[in-house]
């Protein structure tokens, strides 16, 4: 079953990719909703639109494979696993 990854820093967290149920763009940063009324909020008020867009794009476009969110790079915030 593909995961989800998230990064920042020391932080890792790994969930199932289906449980995600949207990621939304925020004024302040990202918003993570997953099955089960979990929210994850990631507030950067100087984040890039482009990145968040480029975030909820890859989320939009990608069903079914492994994402990794690397909230430390901002050239690849968000990669497709081919594996």
């Amino acid at each position: 079953m593909p995961n989800m990854i998230i990064k920042k820093g020391n932080f890792k967290l790994e969930v199932d990719r289906n449980d995600l149920f949207q990621l939304e763009e925020t004024p302040d940063g990202i918003s993570f909703t997953f099955k089960n009324n979990f929210q994850l909020l990631y507030n950067d008020q100087h984040m890039p639109a482009a990145i968040k867009n480029v975030m909820k794009n890859t989320t939009d476009s990608y069903e079914g494979k492994k994402l990794i969110f690397d909230f430390d790079n901002q050239r690849h915030p968000v990669m497709v696993d081919a594996g």
